[in-house]
């Protein structure tokens, strides 16, 4: 029988992976129609914008998302 993660655990296997697909996807295409291809493209993106933003996405994904999430739910109406 496979373990299933905890809520605890998905929040932070979930936030992780948003962050890191997120900063990933964002800023290849960003620096892409920036700059476009060239040699050694792949190599400037992951170490010069990709994992500068993924230090950004993750404590962004951990604080303002449940802030925003927060403050979304005060203005949802519950179903009964």
């Amino acid at each position: 029988m496979k373990k299933k993660l905890s809520k605890v655990q998905s929040i932070i296997v979930f936030t992780l992976l948003v962050s890191i697909a997120m900063s990933g996807i964002m800023s290849f295409g960003l620096l892409l129609t920036r700059v476009g291809w060239h040699p050694g493209f792949i190599n400037t993106w992951f170490f010069k914008y990709f994992l500068v933003e993924l230090w950004l996405s993750i404590p962004t994904g951990f604080i303002v998302v449940p802030l925003i999430k927060n403050g979304i739910d005060r203005i949802t109406v519950k179903n009964n």
